[in-house]
């Protein structure tokens, strides 16, 4: 087996982990909006869609790095070593700050970590659409329609992801409300009320 072959498979692995992880994730966040489930059944499903998350996390934090690796060995992309280093550097920072969110859920930590982690998911969104753009448009970087139309898509996942975290961001202090006895509000539009 090459190195790039095991640099494929292992792309491969975090694109299935990421998105595939993600639809159980999903499907536990839709079933926190049943209200024949008790609170305490509820706050086990977020717990759990917590847990579950992190595998999709991670292989998010390393899909972009990995990618990297393989474009630039099929010359589809020249990327210099310090650059190569800087985004393996901030995959792993950002992988090791979602493992201290986890640990310090409802922390103050906690909220301090997400917001970066909202910060660099606009810094990607914004990047990938542009060399995305940029290389459809004058094929460079990305010296290929379809890894230019990639990048370009992967930007908007995490403008996705951004917007998935503001509408659930409030959750964990509904359930604290809801155990104290308050009735809970009716979600709209998909998202955790405030």
């Amino acid at each position: 087996m090459t190195t790039y072959q095991i640099w494929l498979y292992a792309h491969v692995l975090m694109f299935v982990y990421w998105l595939g992880t993600d639809l159980g994730v999903f499907t536990l966040a839709l079933a926190l909006k049943n209200s024949s489930y008790s609170v305490e059944q509820r706050v086990l499903l977020m717990k759990m869609s917590l847990f579950i998350d992190m595998t999709p996390r991670a292989a998010m934090a390393f899909i972009a790095p990995g990618g990297l690796v393989l474009a630039e060995s099929l010359g589809l992309v020249s990327v210099p070593n310090w650059l190569n280093a800087v985004f393996w550097v901030v995959a792993a920072i950002w992988f090791v700050g979602e493992i201290v969110a986890f640990r310090n859920m409802g922390k103050p930590i906690m909220m301090r970590i997400y917001m970066g982690t909202g910060t660099l998911f606009i810094v990607i969104f914004l990047t990938c659409t542009w060399y995305g753009i940029q290389s459809l448009r004058l094929g460079q970087p990305f010296t290929t329609d379809w890894l230019a139309l990639k990048v370009l898509l992967f930007g908007q996942v995490f403008l996705v992801s951004s917007l998935m975290a503001l509408c659930y961001a409030p959750i964990e202090g509904i359930f604290d409300r809801m155990r104290e006895g308050a009735a809970p509000r009716s979600w709209r539009h998909g998202c955790a009320p405030r």
